[in-house]
């Protein structure tokens, strides 16, 4: 039977509260994957394993069973620690623990060695994957071929089994039991994802919903539910944009650091203030916008926050009309010095220099600098080979020039 390694890992994208980035970790898996399977062994993540049985149960035979665990501990997800601790324990041998190289890993973990590599964000650079990819493949077949003790436990207590509890157990017996007829997680999430790109948003709830019940708390299945059903628009856009709200409060994002939280709820309360003009609902959009800028410190956060401080500016009386402007243009400032640094970094594509170049546009009107403005937009629409784009930053504007009349 062919070896196989079972990777501890989060899925979809996850915040680094102490960096304010956000990781895709589905990217990360899929180098991580690649390498392994070319070194010879089957790999498998949680969300990947076909079962009948309860989640924890899989998860815990993996975590004995497994030829080798492979532990992401990017964004130090707790989920991802504990099995970290639980493989520890059951096995002496064999656990590579891997991290993004920006983390700052917590005083404990530092005593174990972690092969860090790059990642950019929403990928992982071409050379860096090549990079990771070979010395990953290395370790694996290290790891396989000499018994050498990389569990602190096993470690510090010689008082344990000198090689695990493994040979307490039928091994193997378990896994091979529990890879049944059913759905993935993964793939349910696949199909969900299929259905929001066909604009089929009614589907996507279905198979989001399956999802949850499958995974538990989730933070990224619970946000792409919400972003499918206000998106949905059923049984009417309000009655949608209040489910989604329900849905996200399940996420606590009046206490949350996660800007993909932030965002939605950022958006749902700026199509409820849109369709209701109720200030409540505008309030909450300016407080997440706020918050989400606060820790990212990144353009869209920026510009949409000065927008909405306009916003606001027009619905108020005469008195904080003036403080909530100058807010407004502070904001602009600031997210002007982010889009000058971003737009320096090496590997943009075209597409994130034309938002760049776009906000840059923006926010140019917004503090009245009309030949600087006229500048970016030209620059922005010569890069962009999709129509809508423009179209949306023309509509953005046009918006924005009202605001600024009123």
């Amino acid at each position: 039977m062919k070896k196989h390694c079972f990777v501890i890992q989060g899925f979809g994208k996850k915040q680094d509260y102490e960096q304010g980035k956000q990781f895709d970790l589905d990217a990360s898996y899929a180098m991580i994957k690649q390498a392994i399977e070319e070194a010879g062994l089957e790999c498998f993540r949680a969300d990947e394993l076909r079962t009948n049985a309860i989640i924890d149960q899989v998860m815990y035979d993996e975590l004995l069973d497994a030829d080798l665990v492979v532990a992401d501990i990017t964004t130090l997800n707790f989920n991802a620690g504990f099995e970290l601790g639980v493989r520890y324990a059951l096995r002496p041998y064999a656990t590579l623990v891997i991290g993004e190289k920006g983390m700052n890993f917590p005083f404990d973990v530092n005593h174990i060695y972690i092969h860090k590599y790059k990642h950019l964000g929403e990928e992982i650079g071409h050379n860096e994957w090549i990079r990771f990819s070979e010395e990953l493949k290395k370790l694996v077949e290290k790891a396989l071929s000499y018994n050498e003790k990389d569990s602190p436990i096993y470690t510090f207590l010689n008082r344990l089994p000198e090689k695990g509890f493994l040979d307490y157990t039928k091994s193997g017996q378990t896994r091979m039991q529990s890879i049944g007829t059913t759905s993935t997680l993964r793939d349910l999430i696949d199909k969900a994802k299929t259905k929001m790109n066909a604009d089929k948003f009614n589907e996507a709830i279905i198979y989001w919903t399956q999802a949850r019940e499958v995974a538990g708390k989730d933070d990224y299945i619970v946000q792409q539910l919400a972003l499918a059903t206000y998106k949905s628009k059923q049984p009417n856009p309000e009655q949608a944009l209040r489910k989604a709200k329900t849905i996200l409060e399940y996420l606590k994002p009046r206490e949350s650091f996660d800007t993909e939280t932030l965002g939605l709820w950022a958006g749902v309360h700026k199509r409820l203030f849109e369709i209701s003009m109720n200030t409540e609902d505008l309030e909450e959009d300016i407080f997440a916008l706020e918050r989400g800028f606060f820790i990212k410190r990144d353009y869209y956060n920026g510009i949409n926050l000065a927008f909405l401080l306009d916003t606001k500016a027009s619905v108020s009386d005469t008195k904080i009309k003036e403080e909530l402007r100058a807010m407004a243009r502070q904001v602009r400032r600031r997210v002007k010095e982010i889009c000058n640094k971003t737009l320096g970094e090496k590997n943009l594509i075209d597409e994130e220099k034309y938002w760049v170049m776009a906000t840059l546009y923006e926010a140019c009107v917004g503090l009245g600098e009309d030949d600087a403005a006229l500048s970016w937009k030209e620059k922005a629409y010569k890069i962009s080979t999709n129509k809508w784009m423009i179209d949306a930053t023309n509509e953005q504007i046009e918006k924005l020039r009202k605001l600024l009349k009123s």
